[in-house]
């Protein structure tokens, strides 16, 4: 039994080791450089072949890679500390004739692949996030081929790491891992299997047959056993399931979601003094630990409790600041918070001291680690952190850099003003981001209640109180939606956001979320949230305006929201004729993207539109930008009102030729797919989806929720409205939409779109 490449020529079957890891003990160097990662091993012969359960290179047995839905073999992940990864793939490449084979071979890290023992290529695919591509000649005898690849890379916090080889002529190839031919079976049998699955619309689990061997269906209430039968229920009380077949002492995992059935909170209170107690209380009711705990300790402190393990707690979280890995200025800021209140015993704040006058506080302190200082949300923690650690601990000297206390509190101090001062006449590059931005306040509540100076006090507050306003100012049927600066794949469910966290904690009409981070709002005794968020978040809103780099647009009003990036913004003239043709360092059509959300149409707080270009092959990637978040390349958009229009022109040298849409097809009132047009009613609010290329409805994980368009050129456009679906429906076809590929425009009717 063998398997068949990817219908794209993808090799997708192998065996693999795991990932090695060793900390890094080569120079101090910026990240950039850090990132290239030129240390690594020789090229030289491939190693020795073995089969499955058999030692590899690095010591560890081989195992099955199981590739789901990715074209990569992929082992993307993020490392806290700096580590020297490496992992090594093989597989059997069994031709039926001779011959030379075109191929691509991608990495990202350095990629070697080999044939039948010979080195092939070297593939330096250094570029951060993005896979690098290298063309060569496969020279395959008849019958069996060995193709062997290894990567190696340097795990700097978020660090794509895969190989991929895809043949660009395959219809007489088949793949086996190394291995007994039953072994394959079994492996093909289970696979093919597990791929099957799918949700049916009554709730049923299905496959197109009985499973190959027990299967478990994995929910939150506990397991159950699949034994027989091509159709199980889907778990009682749950919207997610993993259903998982064993396979020579290794289990195959299809994570499944079916959206419509996940609980959407309600509100938390009847008023805003109850929505704030509750939230705190809640959050000091939880038993985190660790880092994490940190947060949950302040609310109890704040609340005038202590819990049982909160030293404990403590003294984790310090050990790990200690050893300096990315995000180590998270619980830190809570300690020194923790350290200004009066609840710590001696030894715990003896503790917190140690850390802090030991801790590298910038680039410019001696240092060889993974900390990210200069992000939004890092850089203005870091400064927070620097002056209020020199402010509390006045005697003493910071060992890691050698300046007094006076010295760290004025250099803090100093970067705190200069931040403070950019985002008050730029505005913030995280614009709208439901996982950063609840960072960025409570750095800025650490500011608003510890620069010992009132106008930088005042400055700080001013900042928050815009921030709410934004997210209020986005928000529809209690939820806050919006393009933003940096998202993940938490995108596909609003409601739980840190965004709205923010707003639950503040305004009984939003919908209640959770976020640790909350923790430093009902700590501080500074600052109190803006008193009309509510009349805020149900105002019509028709308006565009910049934030830092970027230009937004959004159309609320009773029955939708829309709204977008504009891209290029308006003030983004092009230069010339030739590249580049934006004169503007911003987001520009065409370019790389990372973890920008373009935009975002809402029909209820359950029901979410947005169109992207994956960066990702398969949804459960653990790369930025993913399968739902951010964007493998930039399209141009614009929006009118209740429109929105977007031209993608993806290149050849990007691994995803196509794009997709996240339509909740299972909450609407009424929905139709029809070619090229998707339409769907909720509420009193209409909305449709058209696209230069028919739409196909995929389950992937969210079960019924894709509508993927190929093709790399490609337009979508995104209209709103009210009323009855079927005269809506009539009105978006009049406008009689067309793209033409050649000149790279769309035009349906006022609206000319150009690439």
């Amino acid at each position: 039994m063998s398997f068949s490449p990817h219908p794209s020529g993808y090799i997708r079957h192998w065996l693999v080791t795991p990932v090695s890891e060793s900390p890094y003990e080569g120079p101090p160097l910026p990240e950039r450089q850090l990132r290239k990662f030129p240390h690594v091993d020789p090229e030289g012969p491939a190693p020795p072949e073995r089969h499955f359960g058999q030692p590899g290179p690095t010591g560890e047995a081989w195992t099955f890679y199981d590739p789901g839905q990715n074209i990569f073999v992929e082992q993307s992940g993020f490392w806290h500390n700096l580590s020297v990864l490496n992992f090594y793939a093989a597989t059997h490449l069994d031709a039926q004739q001779a011959g030379e084979r075109k191929a691509t071979f991608w990495s990202c890290g350095v990629g070697d692949l080999w044939l039948n023992g010979d080195l092939v290529v070297r593939n330096m695919g250094t570029r951060y996030m993005y896979p690098d591509p290298v063309e060569v000649a496969l020279d395959l005898q008849e019958g069996t081929n060995v193709l062997q690849t290894r990567v190696q890379a340097l795990g700097i916090r978020d660090s794509r790491f895969l190989i991929g080889l895809r043949l660009h002529e395959h219809a007489d190839c088949t793949v086996a891992v190394p291995g007994s031919a039953a072994l394959n079976g079994s492996f093909h049998d289970a696979i093919s299997w597990i791929d099957s699955l799918r949700v049916d619309p009554d709730g049923q689990l299905s496959a197109h047959a009985d499973p190959p061997a027990d299967a478990i269906v994995s929910a939150r209430d506990g397991k159950q056993t699949w034994t027989d039968g091509s159709q199980h229920p889907f778990p009682d009380n749950a919207w997610q399931a993993d259903i998982s077949v064993e396979v020579e002492g290794q289990f195959l995992v299809r994570k499944l979601e079916r959206p419509a059935s996940r609980p959407i909170a309600v509100t938390m209170s009847d008023s805003v003094d109850g929505a704030r107690q509750a939230y705190i209380e809640g959050l000091a009711a939880k038993t985190g630990s660790g880092r994490g705990g940190i947060m949950n300790v302040l609310a109890r402190h704040s609340l005038g409790q202590r819990g049982e393990t909160d030293t404990a707690i403590i003294e984790d979280a310090c050990n790990w600041i200690d050893d300096r890995p990315d995000c180590a200025d998270f619980p830190l800021s809570a300690l020194l918070r923790l350290y200004n209140g009066t609840t710590l015993t001696e030894d715990e704040r003896a503790r917190i001291k140690r850390t802090a006058v030991g801790f590298r506080y910038w680039h410019d302190e001696p240092g060889n680690d993974a900390l990210c200082f200069d992000s939004e949300n890092h850089s203005l923690l870091f400064h927070g952190c620097q002056m209020i650690a020199g402010d509390l601990f006045s005697d003493e000297t910071f060992t890691n850099c050698d300046r007094t206390s006076a010295e760290q509190a004025q250099i803090g101090r100093e970067r705190i003003s200069a931040w403070l001062d950019r985002k008050t006449e730029e505005g913030f590059h995280e614009f709208l981001s439901s996982t950063y931005i609840p960072l960025t306040v409570g750095a800025l509540l650490n500011v608003v209640d510890y620069a010992r100076d009132d106008a930088m006090s005042s400055k700080a507050a001013a900042l928050i109180d815009r921030l709410y306003t934004l997210i209020a100012e986005h928000a529809f049927d209690g939820v806050t939606v919006g393009p933003q600066g940096r998202v993940y794949r938490n995108v596909l469910t609003p409601d739980a956001s840190g965004t709205q966290a923010m707003l639950a904690y503040t305004t009984p009409h939003a919908v209640e979320a959770w976020n640790d981070w909350i923790s430093f709002l009902g700590a501080s005794d500074g600052y109190t949230p803006p008193s009309d968020l509510e009349s805020t978040m149900s105002a019509p809103v028709s308006k565009t305006y910049s934030e830092a780099s970027v230009e937004i647009s959004i159309e609320k009003t009773a029955d939708y929201q829309l709204t977008s990036l504009q891209i290029p913004a308006s003030w983004q003239k092009p230069k010339s004729e030739v590249d580049p043709p934006y004169d503007a360092k911003s987001l520009i059509p065409g370019r790389q993207g990372y973890q920008q959300h373009i935009w975002h149409a809402t029909l209820g707080r359950d029901c979410h539109v947005f169109v992207n270009h994956p960066g990702a092959t398969f949804d459960l990637s653990g790369s930025r930008p993913g399968f739902w978040y951010g964007n493998g390349h930039l399209p141009r958009t614009i929006q009118k009102g209740p429109i929105v229009a977007q031209i993608f022109d993806t290149p050849e040298d990007h691994p995803i030729p196509f794009t997709h849409a996240h339509w909740p097809s299972d909450v609407f009132g009424k929905s139709e797919i029809r070619d090229h047009w998707a339409f769907g009613r909720k509420g009193s609010g209409c909305i449709a989806l058209w696209c230069s290329q028919p739409l196909m409805l995929m389950t992937e994980v969210l079960t019924d929720r894709e509508l993927r368009a190929e093709g790399r050129c490609v337009a979508w456009m995104c209209l709103c409205g009210s009323g009855e679906l079927s005269a809506f429906v009539e009105k978006c076809v009049s406008n009689k939409p067309t793209f033409d590929k050649g000149s790279k425009t769309l035009r349906s009717g006022s609206i000319i779109l150009e690439f």
